[in-house]
């Protein structure tokens, strides 16, 4: 049966261990002087060691055969503690047995000595999942624990662990590992594999694992499973991301605010089936390199590229210095964020480039290449009134109410509503954006709302968009002076026949139907 890359090269012995010298150097040292604590807590991104690690140092403190405080892996204890048939090192994932009662399950198996080994092993992986009465609970026995018992806690979320637990653990924080240490270790495990990895990929890789050696083996495992050769080209087209040239690419149309062109090039990226989510956290790296280029230039932190990439954001640092680069690299985490949430991710990202670009002018229709795709911005926190205009604004209608605020009634039948250009003018100040999409429309009053002849695109829209709803609603506030309901105007097909029931209450009698 296939074992995945990452399952079948962990490390089995801290030798192994590539990117935590430190940390390795000083868990040998304990094992080999038996000066061992009763709690350790292993805290880092996701991929850098810290499961691997806690396997490793259960097997160390009980292997029979260790040299310098590196386990055998080949003794029956080590086999043990790998394939999980040694029952004196448990592994437990709090996040499906983050509950009270799993806790004092485990207290009270602790209790009871090793059948087998010198040291019964808990390991915690993502205690931070724990719930408050389960970390009580967890508490209780670290405070007096048996002399027998070694606790090994994981976490990505150091910060989510109560200070009272972190208080009787030795902490131990895993750093990323580096691009060239991952290249290196992902190389040495190709040549074992026979996969034919060159060095741009194995370049690239590196860079799109963000320091977690298990995100690397998955990325070049899917690639060979395609060939048995790995290009940077594959990478790139099984792993969703683009290249440099295109980043560059869509940069300039940012600066050049070609709102066109920017939308053209993500439209080539999507047919491509580049991941819009990947491309987004490429555009912010790409701007994070501009930043650190203008601000560092003799350092600007870009060791993951090669000579020729950092030449190419030196240059290219005097078009986009860091107060621009910081601008483009929030809103496109803005972006991130909402996709994050659920948006869609095309929309999103094509916001953000509109937004970058500055598009579309108040005064300029709309350009004949714009995206088939209706786009919408993103609501902020409130909204904010708009600072008064330098000339004078166009006096409000106000509509004829006995009472201030009053709707007024307006015509059973759609009529055309006289103010809908006022409005749209009061749109485009907060969002240029639904301007953008609204800027052709027209709009009916009938008795108390404004209906908006959009299409269908927007009908469903505005069923789901609280923001730009309200947003039109305050428009026609400002406006008119008084508060409109809004919904869709749907055209009549042609007059449709009075029935008994209408030709009544058109006389004033009141038909209660049942």
């Amino acid at each position: 049966m296939y074992r995945a890359l990452y399952r079948k090269w962990r490390p089995m012995t801290f030798s192994d261990v590539i990117g935590q010298a430190g940390i390795v150097r000083a868990l040998q040292n304990q094992v080999a002087a038996g000066k061992v604590g009763h709690a350790y807590i292993f805290t880092g991104t996701r991929g850098t060691g810290k499961t691997t690690c806690a396997k490793i140092f259960a097997k160390a403190v009980n292997c029979k055969n260790g040299v310098d405080g590196d386990p055998c892996g080949v003794c029956p204890l080590c086999r043990g503690v790998e394939d999980g048939s040694l029952l004196d090192v448990v592994e437990i994932d709090a996040a499906s047995n983050n509950g009270v009662d799993n806790i004092r399950e485990l207290r009270e198996e602790s209790v009871y000595t090793p059948a087998q080994s010198t040291y019964k092993v808990y390991i915690i992986d993502e205690v931070h999942m724990l719930s408050t009465s389960a970390f009580n609970a967890l508490l209780k026995i670290m405070e007096e624990p048996p002399a027998h018992v070694i606790f090994i806690l994981a976490t990505t979320e150091i910060h989510k662990v109560p200070a009272t637990i972190l208080s009787r653990c030795q902490r131990y924080d895993f750093m990323r590992i580096s691009p060239a240490d991952i290249a290196g270790r992902l190389k040495y495990i190709a040549a074992e594999e026979n996969i034919a990895l060159t060095d741009e990929a194995a370049a690239l890789i590196s860079r799109l694992a963000d320091g977690a050696m298990r995100d690397a083996l998955s990325i070049l495992d899917t690639c060979a499973g395609v060939s048995a050769g790995v290009d940077e080209a594959l990478v790139r087209r099984m792993a969703g991301v683009t290249d440099e040239v295109y980043l560059f690419d869509v940069s300039d149309a940012l600066h050049e605010k070609d709102a066109a062109r920017a939308l053209g090039l993500l439209s080539g990226l999507r047919e491509r089936s580049i991941d819009m989510k990947r491309l987004t956290e490429e555009l912010i790296g790409h701007y994070r390199n501009f930043m650190l280029a203008d601000v560092a230039p003799q350092d600007a932190g870009l060791c993951a590229m090669n000579e020729e990439e950092q030449t190419a954001y030196l240059k290219k640092a005097k078009e986009c210095p860091a107060k621009e680069a910081i601008q483009y690299i929030r809103r496109f985490g803005e972006a991130l964020e909402r996709m994050a949430k659920g948006f869609d991710q095309r929309i999103e990202l094509e916001l953000a480039l509109i937004d970058l670009c500055g598009q579309p002018p108040e005064t300029a229709a709309a350009p004949a290449a714009a995206p088939s795709a209706r786009v919408f911005s993103a609501p902020p926190a409130r909204l904010q009134p708009t600072e008064p205009e330098a000339k004078t604004p166009p006096a409000p209608i106000k509509p004829d109410t006995g009472v201030a605020g009053q709707i007024p009634a307006g015509p059973q039948e759609p009529q055309p509503f006289e103010s809908w250009a006022q409005t749209l003018e009061k749109i485009s100040e907060k969002d240029k954006a639904l301007y953008s999409f609204l800027h052709d429309s027209k709009a009916y009053l009938k008795g108390k709302r404004v209906l908006i002849d959009a299409g269908d695109t927007f009908t469903e829209y505005i069923r789901a968009n609280e923001y730009s709803k309200e947003l039109i609603k305050d428009a026609l506030l400002q406006v008119t002076g008084a508060r409109y309901g809004i919904g869709p105007y749907v055209k009549q097909s042609g007059p449709a026949e009075k029935t008994a029931l209408d030709q009544l209450r058109e006389m004033g009698v009141e038909v209660i139907e049942k």
